[in-house]
Formats: structure tokens, sequence, C-alpha cells
């Protein structure tokens, strides 16, 4: 990993994005899971067009869970390998994609899913 690369990304998810990279479970499944499923629905939409591809840590570590069980598998770790996806992806806030909070704390990320994109997510599996 570069010297620059290392300081573009924050401190604790550069070593998310190496396990994302050396294909380390549960990370890796969480974020091939991911793209995955960001594939299907663009490609149901039409790829002409942008999708709004909306993650709930609770609800994606419930899908993933009856895949594979995993201790490793949190919410915690869930959000900390979607955000380094989205940095490591180079994605930009606002533009590409934007958190929003519940009242409870609780995080959703919503990341508007096009050509430019997935081929820029799809790049770090």
């Amino acid at each position: 990993m570069s010297e620059v690369q290392g300081k573009e990304i924050p401190i604790p998810l550069v070593n998310y994005v190496e396990l994302i990279r050396n294909h380390k479970s549960p990370y890796y499944d969480v974020v091939y899971h991911l793209l995955k499923d960001m594939e299907m629905h663009y490609k149901t939409t039409g790829e002409k067009s942008e999708v709004v591809y909306t993650i709930n840590p609770r609800m994606l570590q419930e899908e993933i869970e009856k895949k594979i069980s995993d201790e490793r598998l949190t919410t915690v770790n869930i959000c900390r390998s979607i955000l380094a996806l989205l940095h490591a992806s180079k994605l930009s806030e606002e533009k590409d994609y934007y958190v929003t909070t519940t009242s409870g704390g609780r995080r959703n990320y919503h990341i508007r899913v096009n050509d430019r994109t997935l081929n820029l997510m799809t790049r770090l599996v």
C-alpha cells in the first residue's frame, strides 16, 4: 500500500481495506454480497439510469448470517467494511453516497449506483 493511499483512507479503515483485498472472511463476504446485490438491482432498473441503494447494516447482518456464521460478523464490522469499500473506491461523500442517522443513532448508507460507481467499487474485490 502506498503512502498516499494510506493517508487518504482514515487509519482504522486501512486495516479493513487490507482484509477485504486479501479476501478475509467475513469482511470480504460483506463487500462481495453488497456488490452482487447492487449489481443485480442496477441491471433490473436498466443500466442507463442511477439507483440509490440503501444499506441498513443490521438487516444486512441478518442476511449474511444466514449464509455464514462468524463471531466477527457484527454491526460495527459491517459498518466499517462498508466505509472501507467507499473510501478505498474513492467515492465522494454527498456526490456518490451519503449517510443518514436514525433517532436511535443507527446509520444507514445510501450509495448512488451507476456505471462509474459500480466500476470503482468492484476494483477493490
